[in-house]
């Protein structure tokens, strides 16, 4: 229940057991307690703990908290504390209220204009140190004018986000509530709690983070596919045969000689000779002429020439 729903049932409360409408007394116990009715933007939330806006009315006011976020002018309870004296929801207040309820830092806290917090250094119980580098959680404090801080009081804002690489912090503050970046080097000292370990958190014990869901497993590689044969390669066909070479053929056989005429020795002449023989014959080579020798035997020579036609026209065969 916030502040203002836990200070209008108390109201209540009272004026019923009391049996009177005393309206007086409801209506100053709510205005008393109505710390500006504000609903804060979530970029103005460090670790569960907001930043408020000042308003009009309560600019001078005490500032009270029972869990770092409800906050009255007053106190409502035994466990209310103060987290600033006057002045409403100056810078030191969010400073204050954050270190009690988010570190539970009771036995020190700093004192005086926020410009002096470096000056003092923390006691040793604490559990609050001085520091040079940042982290999320810690308070950066600015030297009077520092910066643009007010040139009297300086000022100091809780730290949300560090960037290292641009020596940048992105802080949350009151006074001028909101959310900015400010340079590292502006701080004139950081204030970190020993306890913090620079995580975020929300305000109260911080919960724990779910698990991790387990990787999914690896799909197995697809085969390869085997790879094609590779066709045999054509036979070479044979040589075509040499046809066989034509017979020569035999010469014919001389015709005989013509007889001679002698001379009978001291007598007379003698008788004639015989007539003369035949003349000489006719050479006959195979294929070479297409008379036929009447002495061959008959067909002799077709044969042969047909023989040879057929060796020189057969066709080569193709080897398979």
């Amino acid at each position: 229940m916030s502040a203002r729903g836990l200070t209008l049932g108390v109201a209540i409360a009272v004026a019923g057991a009391a049996c009177s409408d005393d309206r007086l007394a409801i209506e100053e116990t709510t205005s008393a307690l109505s710390v500006c009715d504000e609903v804060v933007p979530a970029n103005r939330f460090v670790d569960g703990i907001p930043a408020y806006a000042q308003c009009t009315g309560f600019e001078n006011s005490a500032i009270y908290s029972n869990n770092g976020v409800d906050t009255s002018a007053t106190s409502l309870g035994a466990d209310w504390i103060r987290t600033q004296a006057s002045g409403g929801y100056q810078c030191t207040e969010l400073a204050h209220r954050y270190l009690h309820f988010r570190w539970n830092v009771t036995s020190w806290l700093p004192r005086g204009n926020a410009g002096e917090w470096c000056n003092t250094q923390p006691t040793a119980t604490s559990g609050v140190v001085q520091t040079t580098a940042p982290v999320h959680g810690d308070l950066i404090v600015f030297a009077p004018g520092a910066c643009g801080a007010d040139a009297t009081t300086g000022h100091v804002a809780v730290i949300d986000v560090v960037d290292n690489a641009r020596a940048q912090v992105t802080i949350v503050e009151e006074n001028r509530a909101g959310r900015r970046n400010a340079a590292q080097s502006c701080a004139t000292c950081y204030l970190h709690v020993i306890a913090n370990n620079g995580s975020s958190g929300a305000a109260g014990t911080t919960g724990a983070g779910g698990t991790t869901g387990a990787a999914g497993t690896t799909g197995t590689a697809g085969t390869t596919g085997t790879a094609g044969t590779t066709g045999a390669a054509g036979t070479t066909g044979a040589a075509g045969t040499t046809g066989a070479a034509g017979t020569s053929g035999t010469a014919g056989a001389p015709g005989t000689d013509a007889g001679s005429t002698t001379a009978g020795a001291g007598g007379s002449a003698g008788t004639t000779g015989g007539a003369p023989g035949a003349g000489p014959g006719e050479a006959t080579g195979g294929c070479a002429i297409a008379v036929a020798d009447p002495r061959a035997p008959r067909g002799g020579w077709l044969f042969v020439t047909a023989a040879f036609l057929i060796a020189t026209r057969r066709p080569l065969r193709r080897r398979s």
